[in-house]
């Protein structure tokens, strides 16, 4: 059998660019006021016998997806699951959760568009889900249900899923990617359909990582904010219009390009479709990249470089989904801006270009969105999701969305 080696890996320089960061208008932001939506509630579907969810500490949102891990190391996922990305050993979709690895203890997990990976407590690394581009780091490109653990590979601490590649940091602070790199996703400057892991930018210590669908930025221990791969309407940051000029393809970047902001210092990014946004060391706030949905939390809807979010609010936390923004102040609150077409805002009727806090009076300590939902951890431990719900993926045990946080619910004879 043929098994992954990370002693050839790929050495990838990391360029730099000295683009200057757009300036945000200087007139002050216009709050878009819309009439209000009335929306028909979907039928009610008959529910099985539920009972609360066991207290968490990790939550991740993927594309239709999600999992959990609780505080005692127990991973859950629930939604679609066509591809095996839930990881029960079978392809039927879940909507409460369905235990992951049984007899494994996790501290963390990530989730992509129809794969999931996760790490023990031991460092190991599993994937499961779609192969088709080589993202479970498996020897074989077929979908695989269950937990695949990687071979030969290091002691990973942090690990992030896109749409069909993976990248995780090690114990050491080095970055490995492996999948798909038709966009220059993995940071390797051959692009392919298929690769097996790579090292990016071996030069660099990395501190956090986040895969977006086809493109992914790093932060490194010092701050330092490097983006790489499909630059699809200025995602990744890039300004300068041959600044990734690389196979032919102006629109896509195979080498970590450090991002305009150059003066800034982050502790946390998030990669969404076309968009990206980012949080600096003394909690400001910045996005950039497409804006037709107000994504960027600017006031406007013209796409922009990376740009300070409306409001004097201080953020721990913040992720990018499909044309939304979620994110948390110091104090707790979730607030959500862009698209709201499935609830993604729980609690608007119609897009916002602004912050706005979602319904309730819950307070959280981290959050993660997919392409139309959204699933916290609130600062007791449970679990909450809101918006889109077609695959089952707010784990309430129905299809129906929801347009404001909902308790994540387990069936009755599986918890007690």
């Amino acid at each position: 059998m043929h098994r992954l080696s990370l002693a050839g890996l790929l050495l990838v320089v990391a360029c730099s660019t000295d683009a200057t960061p757009k300036n945000k208008p200087a007139a002050a932001p216009l709050v878009e006021e819309k009439k209000t939506i009335v929306r028909a509630p979907p039928p009610e579907e008959p529910l099985p016998p539920m009972t609360d969810a066991p207290t968490f500490s990790t939550v991740v949102a993927g594309s239709h997806h999600s999992c959990g891990i609780t505080e005692h190391g127990d991973l859950y996922c629930w939604g679609r699951n066509d591809q095996g990305q839930l990881g029960d050993s079978g392809t039927a979709e879940r909507t409460l959760p369905s235990e992951v690895g049984g007899g494994l203890k996790w501290r963390a997990v990530s989730v992509g568009g129809s794969h999931s990976c996760g790490i023990t407590t031991d460092g190991a690394a599993y994937c499961w889900g779609s192969s088709t581009a080589g993202q479970l780091g498996s020897d074989t490109l077929s979908t695989l249900s269950s937990p695949y653990r990687m071979q030969q590979a290091p002691s990973f601490v942090k690990i992030a899923s896109g749409n069909d590649h993976t990248c995780a940091i090690t114990t050491d602070g080095k970055l490995f990617c492996w999948g798909e790199n038709l966009h220059g996703e993995l940071g390797a400057s051959v692009f392919s359909k298929y690769s097996p892991v790579v090292q990016v930018a071996p030069q660099l210590t990395w501190a956090r990582v986040s895969a977006g669908p086809h493109s992914t930025c790093g932060i490194t221990i010092d701050g330092k904010l490097y983006c790489w791969g499909l630059d699809d309407e200025g995602g990744i940051g890039v300004e300068a219009a041959d600044a990734c000029q690389l196979d032919g393809e102006p629109e896509q970047c195979a080498l970590p390009l450090r991002q305009p902001v150059d003066s800034l210092r982050f502790t946390a990014v998030a990669t969404g479709v076309t968009h990206s946004c980012a949080i600096t060391g003394d909690g400001l706030l910045y996005c950039w990249g497409a804006n037709e949905r107000g994504q960027l939390g600017s006031g406007f809807r013209e796409p922009l470089g990376p740009t300070p979010v409306t409001g004097q609010e201080h953020w721990i936390a913040v992720s990018a989904g499909n044309e939304f923004t979620c994110a948390i102040t110091k104090a707790g609150v979730a607030d959500c801006w862009g698209a709201d077409d499935e609830g993604q805002l729980a609690g608007r009727s119609a897009d916002a270009t602004v912050p706005a806090p979602v319904a309730g009076s819950l307070r959280f300590t981290a959050l993660s969105s997919g392409t139309a939902h959204t699933c916290a951890l609130s600062t007791d431990h449970l679990v909450y999701c809101w918006g889109s719900n077609g695959n089952g993926q707010l784990g309430t045990g129905a299809h129906k969305r929801s347009f404001e946080p909902g308790k994540l619910m387990f069936a009755a004879e599986s918890h007690p």
